[in-house]
């Protein structure tokens, strides 16, 4: 869980870095911030379980709007509400950045406009979508951000989680990679073409799977994995929550 939390740290710090930084310096700091995932195994695993089904095209066209206001046609970049998909979002965009597939400077006078300089364009960007990123990467992490213990004194209660603590160290470290494993795959559920009663029980199961995690009921989590084992073999093993849980057994 150490290494978990170093790990967390030195991405937000490359966060805030590219937030503090000068205009100028900002491909490089996009950079530092994609190292700093490739780096860490658990951010690795995050970002790669809530790409591999993203769509990234078609959200593209979903989330780049174009619009007219009177004479003026006008652009804005408009964030997912579905944690999963906007940290699918935002990563492949800052993929293209470094890539240059997608010109930073063009994508912030288009869809950051402000008043026209690069510098509040800049400053927009970061506000909006670099802080939405470490918003969702620290809600993620924020047991693992905690400091329970000092001198051997507890600190002061933090403010509590949306899962308590996991029955055992290691399946603590999971439980933020598998609460937005869940979220993603309802999302996959809801946007597949299952019938309306194949997608309500999917979604029931990872309800009941998501408050067995959070009451800390291990054989009711095993037993509802393995029902949702069985769902997802139905519809050709979508499922990258099963697999990964599978990986890691």
């Amino acid at each position: 869980m150490n290494d978990t939390k170093a790990e967390v740290k030195d991405f937000l710090e490359k966060c805030e870095l590219l937030r503090k930084s000068k205009f100028i310096m900002a491909t490089t700091r996009i950079k530092d911030i994609l190292k700093s995932i490739v780096n860490s195994k658990t951010l690795y695993e995050l970002f790669h379980a809530v790409t591999e089904r993203f769509d990234y095209i078609t959200a593209k066209r979903r989330y780049l709007q174009t619009y007219q206001d009177g004479f003026l046609t006008k652009s804005m970049l408009v964030l997912p509400e579905n944690p999963a998909e906007r940290l699918a979002l935002i990563f492949c965009l800052l993929v293209e950045f470094d890539h240059d597939s997608i010109n930073f400077n063009n994508f912030l006078q288009r869809y950051f406009a402000e008043d026209g300089s690069y510098f509040s364009s800049f400053h927009s960007f970061c506000d909006t979508v670099i802080g939405s990123m470490e918003e969702l990467i620290s809600d993620l992490f924020r047991e693992e951000l905690e400091d329970k213990e000092e001198n051997g004194q507890n600190t002061a209660e933090a403010p509590s989680s949306n899962f308590k603590a996991a029955p055992d160290p290691e399946a603590a470290e999971k439980l933020t990679v598998i609460s937005l494993l869940i979220a993603n795959e309802k999302q996959i559920i809801a946007d597949s073409a299952m019938s309306d009663g194949e997608k309500r029980d999917g979604i029931t199961m990872l309800n009941e799977l998501e408050g067995a995690i959070r009451d800390g009921r291990a054989n009711s989590v095993e037993a509802i994995l393995r029902g949702y084992e069985y769902y997802s073999a139905c519809h050709n093993n979508f499922s990258k929550l099963i697999n990964l849980l599978n990986a890691e057994a």
